[in-house]
Order: C-alpha cells, then sequence, then structure tokens
C-alpha cells in the first residue's frame, strides 16, 4: 500500500496518509504522480466548514483538470459533513483538501474523491496540525506551509 507524508515543520510533526488504491485507483495514480518530488503547499482553513483545510501547490506548467463542487472529479462523490476525520481530498492539480477533525458542517460536494486516510494512531497529530493552522489564519495571520511527499519503501 502506498502512502504519502503530510510534514508539519513548524509542529516537527509527519502524519501518514494511506492512499485508497482500491477505491480510486486512478485518482490515487495522479496524486502520486504530481508528488513525483516533494512539495510545498499552502494551508487555507474554512471559516465555516468546521475542522477541515485545503492545501494549494503552485499551479502546473500546463492547464490541468480541476474538480469543482458542481463538478467533481473521481469515481465517487461525497458531502463536505459525510467525510470522517483524517479523510484526504484531491481536486486535481495541487489541490487536497483534509477533514481533521469530527466537526465539519457544510453539506456541500467536495471538490475531489477520497484518495487517502490517516491511520488511527496518527490522529491526534493530525488534529494538532489542523488546528495549528486555524490559529495561524485565524489569531495571528501567519501562513503554514506543509509538505506533502512520498513514503518510500
Amino acid at each position: 500500500m502506498r502512502k504519502i507524508i503530510m510534514a508539519f515543520p513548524h509542529l516537527r510533526a509527519d502524519v501518514p496518509v494511506k492512499l485508497l488504491e482500491d477505491k480510486e485507483p486512478e485518482m490515487c495514480e495522479a496524486v502520486w504522480k504530481v508528488l513525483e518530488k516533494p512539495t510545498r503547499m499552502i494551508c487555507q482553513h474554512t471559516l465555516s466548514t468546521g475542522d477541515y483545510f485545503q492545501l494549494s501547490g503552485r499551479p502546473p506548467r500546463h492547464p490541468v483538470k480541476l474538480g469543482s463542487q458542481a463538478f467533481p472529479l473521481g469515481r465517487s462523490r461525497v458531502l463536505l459533513c459525510q467525510l470522517e476525520p483524517g479523510s484526504m481530498i484531491y481536486a486535481g492539480g495541487y489541490e487536497f483538501a483534509v477533514a481533521y477533525g469530527p466537526h465539519v458542517t457544510e453539506p456541500l460536494m467536495a471538490r475531489g474523491p477520497v484518495v487517502g486516510r490517516v491511520p488511527e494512531e496518527a490522529l491526534q497529530d493530525l488534529w494538532k496540525g489542523g488546528r495549528s493552522i486555524w490559529e495561524a489564519q485565524d489569531l495571528i495571520h501567519r501562513l503554514v506551509i506543509i509538505t506533502l511527499s512520498r513514503e518510500e519503501m
């Protein structure tokens, strides 16, 4: 099973994400290709959705297909309020989102499918990472950058 790592350097924490290749093989392959090299991502925490943040990397040099709430990518559709803690969404290009806690309230369509899941034993570190993004954005107005990379075996 392939994994990626979300590195939160400001917390000195690495959070593994297991790719769900059995459910979304094409989208997981796209994620694997996008993360050929470790990729720095800026984080934006939603203001009304709850325990949910988005990750964006530098845009690709050439146009790529991106999912939207009206036209999500992937095989499966999911509402944000149905996401389990530790779910990673992929919307194409360098666009990801993560539900890090149980309080995601928006009944809106995700821009892509759930392509990865954080294992139970790493959910506490993910929670700390998600809250640190919220605090940085809402309280101290500081940009948080994390790195997504493949876990090479």
